[in-house]
């Protein structure tokens, strides 16, 4: 279960809060590399086409470059100099020539090291928040892999940034949500990629006013390999229910679209006549 201490911590550099101990640190390395290992099996190399039931379609990517910012890592400050002596010492190399998904292997294979530096007292350069890291983990391993229908989508007051949102089953924030922005890089032809992780402690803020909607379809593309799911009425009335629970809970307008599933089942229905 999180803790009031693990979330205090999140949004604050690693050198300026108390390191947890090389126990935790390892934990929760472990933990990361666990995610890594899930993101290897389940989301590498795949694309999401997303149908929603207010009509929205997407393309989604959970890219290489984005899994270490997902995991609570900064790659850009671990890799400036200020931190050319902590690369040596854990690493073996102070090179800066690496990508993000590669630090995070150099952090695996030298995760001990890692853990010992961080809590050394003596040494400035702190790599890793293991509170904010720890949190990211628990939102990863809860998150959808696509492959079920078990999160609504929330859209934010910027019209290309959704929220995918779960059940936490966390008493402190009792939704996990994957923040994801339609990319503006071209080399990402239109897709949305992951922006941020988030389990916050003030989710109304981000359900009230904003509409939002259930997937009712997805199309997973694995290298050549196709597939199509479609979301049952068992698990859209549950994904419904879910929804119906946040407008209950925090008295908010129900801003749940549901039309243009609607206009499709009737559709189908028309079809079958």
């Amino acid at each position: 279960m999180l803790t009031i201490k693990e979330l205090q911590y999140v949004d604050s550099w690693a050198s300026k809060i108390p390191m947890p101990g090389v126990e935790y640190s390892l934990e929760v390395l472990k933990e990361m590399e666990k995610c890594y290992k899930i993101y290897l099996e389940k989301y590498r190399n795949k694309e999401y086409n997303i149908l929603f039931s207010n009509s929205d379609e997407i393309d989604l990517v959970i890219q290489e470059k984005n899994l270490c910012h997902m995991l609570g890592v900064d790659f850009s400050n671990i890799r400036n100099d200020y931190f050319t002596d902590f690369r040596l010492e854990a690493f073996g190399n102070s090179s800066s020539v690496f990508t993000s998904f590669d630090l995070l292997e150099l952090i695996f294979e030298n995760m001990e090291k890692v853990a010992e530096l961080d809590n050394d007292p003596t040494n400035k350069a702190k790599a890793i928040n293991y509170y904010k890291s720890s949190i990211k983990c628990d939102i990863f391993k809860k998150l959808s892999d696509f492959s079920n229908f078990n999160f609504i989508s929330v859209n934010s007051k910027n019209e290309n940034v959704k929220n995918l949102v779960i059940p936490s089953y966390e008493a402190l924030t009792p939704y996990f949500m994957m923040g994801i922005i339609l990319s503006t890089n071209l080399e990402d032809n239109g897709k949305y990629v992951v922006n941020t992780l988030i389990a916050p402690t003030n989710p109304k803020e981000y359900f009230d006013g904003n509409e939002a909607s259930i997937p009712t379809q997805m199309l997973i593309t694995d290298n050549a390999k196709l597939s199509k799911i479609k979301a049952t009425p068992e698990e859209k009335i549950k994904l419904l229910t879910i929804y119906s629970n946040i407008v209950n809970k925090y008295n908010i307008t129900n801003m749940m679209n549901i039309y243009g599933d609607y206009e499709n089942q009737l559709n189908e229905m028309s079809k079958s006549i």
